[in-house]
C-alpha cells in the first residue's frame, strides 16, 4: 500500500506544484538520474530533488495539468505527467516527463526521469490556426 501512495502522492504534490510537499514524498537520501534534452544529469536527496522540479515549473506564470499517470511496472512504479505552461508570460509550451520510481518505506528513493524538453504547443498553434481560418499548412510556414 505504501507504494501506490508515495507514488501517487508524488505526482498530486508536483501537479499542485506544492515543492515542498513534493520532498516529503522522497526518501531523504533519494537519487533522481535525469534524461534531459541537453543531457543526463543526478540530484540527491530529497530536497535537491524537488528544487529540480521547482526550477523548471514553480516560476510558470501560467499552468495547466494535461495529464498524470501512475501505474505499476512489475516493482517499479511507471508515472507520467503532462503540463502546458508558460514560463515567460507570452508563449505556450508543453512538457512531458516519463519517470520510474523505487519506492521504499521512507518514500521514493530512485527516480529514473526522461523529460521531452519544453515544447512549442502544437495543439495551441493549431487551435489559434483554425480560429483565424488559416490553413495549418501557411500557419507553420509564419
Amino acid at each position: 500500500m505504501q507504494i501506490t501512495t508515495s507514488s501517487q502522492a508524488f505526482v498530486d504534490q508536483l501537479a499542485a506544484r506544492n515543492f515542498e510537499h513534493l520532498a516529503d514524498t522522497l526518501a531523504p537520501d533519494a537519487v533522481a538520474r535525469l534524461s534531459l534534452p541537453r543531457g543526463v544529469q543526478e540530484a540527491a536527496g530529497a530536497d535537491a530533488i524537488a528544487r529540480r522540479f521547482e526550477g523548471w515549473f514553480g516560476g510558470a506564470s501560467q499552468f495547466t495539468v494535461l495529464s498524470t499517470a501512475n501505474q505499476p511496472v512489475g516493482e517499479r512504479r511507471l508515472l507520467q505527467w503532462r503540463f502546458r505552461l508558460s514560463r515567460d508570460g507570452r508563449s505556450t509550451e508543453v512538457i512531458e516527463q516519463v519517470a520510474f520510481a523505487d519506492v521504499g518505506p521512507d518514500g521514493i528513493y530512485r527516480l529514473d526521469l526522461l523529460c521531452s524538453g519544453f515544447l512549442p504547443d502544437a495543439e495551441l498553434s493549431e487551435e489559434t490556426a483554425q480560429a483565424c481560418d488559416v490553413p495549418m499548412d501557411r500557419a507553420a510556414r509564419h
